[in-house]
Parts: C-alpha cells; sequence; structure tokens
C-alpha cells in the first residue's frame, strides 16, 4: 500500500511545494510549508486511501495524519 501511494503522490502534490523526504515501515514523511501542511495532508491521506483499496478492495482503510514542526512530533 505504502509504495502504491508514494507512486501516486508526485503527481498529487504538484504545485503544493510538498517533498517526500522519508519513508518509515507504513508512513510517509512529507516536508512542506507552513501554509501548505492541511492541503499536503488531505491529499497524502486520500492518496493513502486509494492506495489501500486497490488491494483490500470493499475493506475500510483507516489512515491517520499528523503534522508536526519536527519528526518527533506525532
Amino acid at each position: 500500500m505504502t509504495k502504491k501511494a508514494l507512486a501516486l503522490l508526485p503527481q498529487r502534490l504538484l504545485g503544493t511545494g510538498a517533498q517526500i523526504i522519508g519513508t518509515v515501515h507504513d508512513e510517509i514523511i512529507l516536508e512542506v510549508s507552513d501554509g501548505l501542511a492541511e492541503e499536503a495532508a488531505v491529499i497524502l491521506k486520500e492518496t493513502m486511501i486509494q492506495a489501500g483499496k486497490t488491494y483490500l478492495g470493499k475493506v475500510p482503510v483507516e489512515v491517520e495524519v499528523a503534522i508536526g514542526e519536527t519528526w518527533s512530533e506525532k
């Protein structure tokens, strides 16, 4: 699911200034300007849900998104 989302994200993030800077297990870490964090969070969440549905079909996909100033903030 994460790899599928990583394949979809670059196109969806165009124009937001968001950059994919890493992954940890099933997490995708983005770096985004302060004013665009909420928009990028919505794009990330929707993309992760779509990627999950590719494999899980009608099984509900739950995604949590957090915004923080540093990597340690969740």
